[in-house]
């Protein structure tokens, strides 16, 4: 059960973090970050936002193809 939860999580995470929708999902966190320092910060120096989002991307991808053991999943043939 907490497998499943991790996984779902996992691709969440990944989906909503992907470069390729930074188009979309950066106007919209930076709308959410209006007024504050952090979204000054992060209007001005793009670079630093797709890296935060590469990164929670990968991730996201890691922990939904983690196995509970700690190992990634290897294709069976």
């Amino acid at each position: 059960m907490l497998e499943d939860i991790r996984k779902v999580l996992g691709i969440a995470l990944a989906v909503v973090t992907c470069p390729c929708h930074l188009p979309v999902t950066a106007p919209l966190l930076l709308g959410l970050l209006a007024g504050t320092s952090l979204g000054a910060y992060l209007s001005t120096h793009l670079e630093v936002l797709a890296a935060v989002s590469t990164a929670l991307f990968l991730g996201g991808l890691a922990l939904a193809a983690a196995e509970p053991g700690g190992r990634l999943r290897r294709s069976q043939r």
